[in-house]
């Protein structure tokens, strides 16, 4: 088997989310794209980080895969970070998109009242009001650069989720419910590279934080774009992918953290 090359979603999305993305990479890699818990196809719950590394590892081994670079977006980059500090042995290199390692103090409880809220609205209100609520933030804006036809299939994607197993995911997995992961950061050997919008002010500067806590990581910063980079400017984000694939392939992780633009 080619190189394996695992892919975390986002909130609201799923697995396919990633079609767009793979299409444009060259067939060198294995994609592994699951449905996250609460997401898709994946009803199981409890919807914890735990429980969702667990699923990896079982998809990992029943694929065979020993090893796997792992790449997540949002929800699914504070999972990648889970997975690289806790299980470090079947991790081969680490890539996030618009990701923290989670809220600290005020922060997090407030977000975590926030999360509940969001619960409650698609438990009472169902799927369609409100992902025209969470698709209309403005950190999604850049995505209307997309054109019709993209941002139809992205919101036929999102409306296919199950109201119960969202809010399931938001009270288990969200950034208000998530143990913050930077005290385990350092701890990271595999190549790592912190990807962001340049136009995504937080989590640019998420991405700094995180590259400053990972030997030896960079920070990329897609031009144009803003959280959501690797579907505003796919072919940008699939060039800062291959780069950072073949990185891993000979990256002691020994280099001093770099920030660059793709």
């Amino acid at each position: 088997m080619a190189e394996a090359v695992t892919l975390l979603h986002g909130f609201t999305l799923a697995g396919k989310s990633w079609d767009d993305l793979t299409s444009r990479m060259p067939a060198r890699w294995t994609w592994i794209a699951p449905d996250l818990r609460g997401h898709g196809a994946n009803p199981v719950t409890p919807c914890t980080m735990d429980g969702c590394a667990s699923d990896l590892v079982a998809l990992w081994d029943r694929l065979g895969v020993e090893r796997s670079h792992v790449v997540g977006y949002s929800m699914g980059g504070r999972l990648a970070l889970h997975v690289a500090t806790s299980l470090p042995e079947r991790v081969q290199s680490l890539l996030t998109i618009g990701a923290h390692a989670g809220l600290e103090g005020d922060a997090r409880a407030a977000r975590r009242q926030s999360d509940e809220a969001l619960a409650s609205k698609l438990e009472n209100d169902g799927i369609e009001p409100f992902i025209n609520y969470w698709s209309a933030q403005p950190m999604f804006a850049g995505l209307e650069r997309r054109g019709a036809a993209f941002n139809a299939r992205l919101r036929a994607l999102r409306l296919a989720g199950d109201p119960a197993g969202l809010a399931c995911s938001l009270r288990g997995m969200g950034a208000g419910a998530m143990q913050p992961l930077w005290d385990d950061l350092s701890g990271i050997g595999v190549p790592a590279t912190f990807v962001a919008g340049e136009l995504d002010a937080p989590f640019a500067a998420s991405a700094r934080r995180l590259a400053a806590a990972v030997t030896g990581s960079r920070v990329v910063l897609i031009p144009r774009a803003g959280h959501a980079a690797q579907m505003e400017r796919p072919t940008a984000f699939a060039r800062a992918l291959q780069d950072h694939l073949a990185r891993s392939a000979v990256d002691s992780g020994s280099a001093t953290s770099s920030v660059t633009s793709a």
